[in-house]
């Protein structure tokens, strides 16, 4: 049986969250309830769980499903991950639907580490005590907008349409987008595509907050982590690439970056998945120093005239789309989320009506 990808989250490395940053947080002796949105049903179902960057093995003593159905490792309850890993669960007999909540509970008895996460997921996580793990969240429950070892959920149905994968940062992940209602740029461009009649689409959310084509940052970098992400969704169809903001903001010149973004495009090619190159968006309003910078409003317009310029591959136009039309180096105030980089809920919905749906039919 061929296995494809209903829903996938580009984990990073708990390890490379910046100092300043709100740090990952570790569990013992509780469960973690955490929900993703599918983005295509099926009969039966696997999880994959991620140990990636863990130091030592990530052992959780029972998972479960909806309603407490139980999910087995080979045949058992307990998983075991070694540093470094992932683990494929048995098949799960559950019927869903492209659009259902999955929601999945680990319990761990002992300590468990970060080992592979989002640190923003725009999803609210539970954490409950040991003996709650069978029972209803509780109104006392902790929450958190991160998201742990999750890394896919597999079904059997098989892949129909186009499997779009969304390679990106902060602004592909969703940061500045409404948590727990799915306003993502990817999940408009999901809905666009489906009312567009385009039957068993699916658009992987591949974004990692902070990340970046030329070092690493909350992990591996885009360029690192593309056969993981790309290549390694076999059914992908095409890639949505979104990159160069916080190469920029880390002070890179703008011809590595295209550099970094038009390999990427090649390598996609030369896999048979078809690459669309998205613009840098406008960052001259930004909150943060360093993202306004002395040069990089250069070079971002040099990185997107390179972008444009070039008739190798498609362009989705994302500058364009939510620059301020009185002042094209910051955001529109309508699309802004507040902090003059991050689009919120009507920027991103922007963002997925500038991609051409005829690239998919």
């Amino acid at each position: 049986m061929t296995w494809t990808t209903a829903y996938l989250a580009a984990l990073g490395d708990p390890d490379g969250t910046p100092s300043f940053m709100p740090q990952p947080r570790s569990f013992s002796a509780q469960t973690v309830r955490q929900a993703v949105r599918l983005r295509r049903g099926g009969g039966a179902l696997r999880l994959v769980l991620s140990n990636e960057f863990g130091h030592t093995p990530l052992v959780i003593d029972e998972v479960t499903a909806a309603d407490g159905m139980p999910v087995l490792c080979q045949g058992g309850a307990r998983w075991e991950i070694p540093p470094g890993r992932t683990a494929t669960s048995d098949p799960v007999p559950l019927t869903t639907a492209a659009g259902d909540e999955f929601v999945i509970s680990c319990f761990v008895s002992g300590d468990a580490e970060p080992a592979a996460y989002l640190h923003s997921a725009q999803r609210t996580g539970e954490v409950l005590h040991s003996a709650e793990r069978t029972g209803e969240v509780l109104p006392g429950a902790e929450r958190f907008t991160s998201l742990y070892w999750i890394t896919r959920v597999l079904t059997d149905a098989p892949a129909a349409g186009p499997v779009v994968v969304a390679l990106g940062d902060s602004i592909t992940r969703g940061d500045g987008t409404s948590a727990d209602r799915d306003q993502r740029y990817a999940d408009h461009l999901q809905r666009r595509l489906l009312a567009a009649g385009l039957e068993g689409a699916a658009v992987l959310n591949a974004g990692i907050g902070g990340n970046r084509l030329l070092g690493p940052l909350f992990g591996p970098t885009m360029t690192e982590r593309f056969a993981r992400d790309v290549l390694g969704v076999p059914e992908a169809t095409h890639v949505l690439i979104m990159g160069g903001l916080n190469d920029l903001a880390m002070g890179s010149p703008a011809d590595d970056i295209t550099g970094a973004l038009f390999a990427l495009a090649r390598r996609a090619q030369r896999h048979g998945v078809q690459p669309i190159l998205g613009t840098v968006t406008p960052m001259m309003g930004s909150v943060y120093e360093m993202f306004r910078a002395d040069g990089n409003e250069e070079a971002r317009r040099a990185v997107n005239q390179a972008i444009t310029g070039q008739r190798d591959w498609h362009v989705a136009d994302f500058a364009a789309a939510l620059a301020d039309p009185d002042d094209p180096t910051r955001l529109a105030a309508a699309f802004d989320s507040g902090d003059g980089v991050h689009p919120g809920d009507a920027g991103a919905r922007a963002l997925a009506e500038t991609v051409d749906l005829d690239l998919f039919k």
